[in-house]
């Protein structure tokens, strides 16, 4: 599947790579936002480097990502939110989960990485002394600072973190690549696998499918054998999310009507699973209407648009015996799992739209206002 033309022509330089390493730059271009507010309020600046510690790794940033998240952070949308045993959001804060990159020094103490190494960041980091990753749950445990979080994320040229926030990128595998895909593609894997228990043959509904979340959970459900559907209020996203592959694209735009259309494409039992990423009332309840009895409902958005209680209640529970589930980040193994599937071929994510780092806030105000696209927005450093 050929990917969409660049939004903008980045052009590959290595003139601000150390010539060695001993020429650790004490800056670094960067995006940081300082206040709420729209794309406007990114800063792209120069900024300070943490010194280069004994463990650390210092790395230049091939591909940065644009999420969801990111948008939510900058607008305050996640203001005050908090997670148990995890610090709140704070600003300033320079966004960005996902980087992949070149290692340009390494401290002494290091041992997994040297100069010259491919390297992803970790995008769900696991405090291996808390209780909950003892009980499997990686994914919530707490002493720890998310990088474009609680600490410094990835819209930057240059990223100072400690060995243990990256992983090797495997030979073959596109670094470009290799950044869009532990967070969609772990994340995924521990919904379909774990929360879902999706099986052979089930059918899969998902809401809100038109970015990196929605594509991987599609892709990894028909790796799975599961039957998928997707739906959209926007018609001119139906050809992009058709290429996605999913079994069956539903338009939205009249609610009954999609109801109706996805019953009839289950045959008239409604589907296994719905797993809704728009964080839409509407949305949310529409997967709820169409899921067949016992069935799963997974609210996987974050947050909800509109503020407020689920649109559930007691009778639908009585009524349907559903599952509702909810799901928060991956765990390490999660992840591993995904960079084995980038490593075989059998998962890609599309790019929709490159950007250099300098025109973040033109990055943000695409993914924010788009009517027709299905993809990755990313950032060239």
């Amino acid at each position: 599947m050929a990917e969409p033309a660049p939004t903008a022509d980045v052009p590959a330089t290595t003139a601000d790579v150390p010539a060695t390493t001993a020429d650790v730059p004490l800056a670094t271009k960067a995006v940081r936002v300082f206040r709420h507010g729209g794309p406007e309020e990114l800063r792209y600046d120069d900024y300070p480097l943490d010194p280069l510690g004994p463990s650390d790794v210092l790395v230049r940033v091939d591909t940065a990502s644009v999420s969801g998240w990111d948008l939510k952070y900058r607008s305050g949308g996640l203001s005050g939110a908090r997670h148990p045993g995890r610090k709140p959001v704070v600003l300033p804060q320079q966004l960005g989960r996902e980087a992949s990159g070149i290692v340009v020094a390494a401290g002494a103490a290091v041992t997994r990485f040297a100069e010259g190494d491919r390297v992803v960041a970790v995008v769900h980091p696991e405090n291996p002394y808390s209780p909950e990753t003892l009980r499997g749950l990686g994914n919530l445990s707490g002493g720890i600072e998310i990088p474009g979080h609680q600490a410094l994320g990835s819209y930057a040229a240059y990223l100072v973190r400690d060995e243990n926030l990256w992983l090797p990128v495997p030979d073959g595998v596109d670094l470009e690549q290799a950044a869009v895909t532990l967070w969609p593609y772990g994340t995924s894997h521990r919904l379909l696998h774990d929360r879902l228990r999706l099986t052979l043959g089930q059918t899969l509904l998902i809401t809100g499918a038109s970015g990196g979340m929605g594509e991987a959970t599609v892709r990894l459900a028909r790796l799975m054998g599961a039957r998928v559907a997707v739906t959209t209020r926007h018609p001119d996203k139906v050809d992009g999310l058709r290429a996605l592959d999913p079994d069956e694209v539903v338009v939205t735009s009249d609610l009954p009507a999609a109801a109706r259309r996805i019953r009839e494409w289950t045959g008239g039992l409604g589907v296994d699973h719905a797993v809704d990423y728009s964080g839409d009332v509407e949305l949310i309840r529409l997967g709820l209407d169409v899921l067949r009895l016992g069935g799963t409902l997974c609210p996987a958005s974050g947050n909800q648009r509109q503020p407020g209680p689920l649109p559930i209640t007691a009778s639908d529970l009585t009524r349907l015996e559903p599952s509702v589930v909810g799901v928060r980040g991956a765990r390490h193994r999660d992840a591993l799992a995904a960079l084995d599937l980038l490593a075989r071929g059998r998962i890609r994510t599309r790019i929709a739209a490159r950007f250099p780092l300098a025109q973040a806030s033109e990055a943000h105000a695409l993914l924010e206002t788009s009517t027709d696209l299905v993809g990755r927005v990313v950032l060239k450093p």
